[in-house]
């Protein structure tokens, strides 16, 4: 560009791509949702896989929501002038927006299954260092005993899933069974704590 098109372009460049966004934003975001949909539904997939299965079971739709949404407002802030590609600020936008909205969910709604294994989980490894854990827990006593009540294969399971976050896979690998063995194995260890908690 020559310096007087230059000069002219920085008086009205920042205006012009503002109503460039905006008619983009207005008339065609079906169109740049379908365009971006194969990275988006990577990363939402991709994050989803670092989640416990009955977390995704209940968020993947919102999360894949957010992630479009959080493009869009990527939109809105991005300077085509500093950085010609948009994915990269995307990307990393998406990412904390999912993990914000995993937070919010976890530490928002108690009756959450992830929320509460948890608790249970943080309570029970106290139990042998701190002589008042009953305080973190109404009923410290019974959450012993229904944790006493698992299998060491299921304490392991339980304890590995809530208080590490591995995935029923990476543990199936440590335990040389398989993915679907492991989920098996820890929903029946959550209905026995259940049921022991609710005696």
């Amino acid at each position: 560009m020559s310096k007087t098109t230059e000069a002219i372009w920085d008086k009205i460049g920042k205006g012009v791509l503002s109503h460039v966004k905006v008619h983009l934003l207005t008339y065609y975001v079906s169109d740049i949702i379908l365009f971006f949909r194969t990275p988006i539904d990577t990363v939402v997939k991709k994050y989803a896989r670092h989640l416990p299965d009955y977390v995704v079971d209940s968020e993947i739709d919102d999360l894949r929501t957010i992630a479009q949404l959080e493009f869009l407002e990527t939109i809105k802030i991005w300077d085509p002038e500093i950085n010609e590609n948009i994915w990269p600020l995307a990307y990393q936008r998406i990412v904390g927006a999912m993990k914000d909205h995993i937070r919010y969910v976890t530490r928002s709604d108690p009756a959450r299954i992830y929320d509460w294994m948890t608790e249970a989980a943080e309570v029970y490894m106290s139990v042998e260092e701190r002589a008042d854990f009953v305080h973190k827990f109404d009923n410290g006593d019974q959450l012993n005993r229904a944790m006493v009540s698992l299998s060491e294969r299921e304490k392991h399971i339980v304890l590995e899933h809530t208080r590490s976050e591995m995935t029923f896979k990476t543990i199936g690998d440590q335990m040389g069974i398989s993915e679907s063995q492991i989920s098996r194995i820890y929903k029946k260890a959550i209905d026995k704590l259940k049921k022991e908690l609710q005696r």
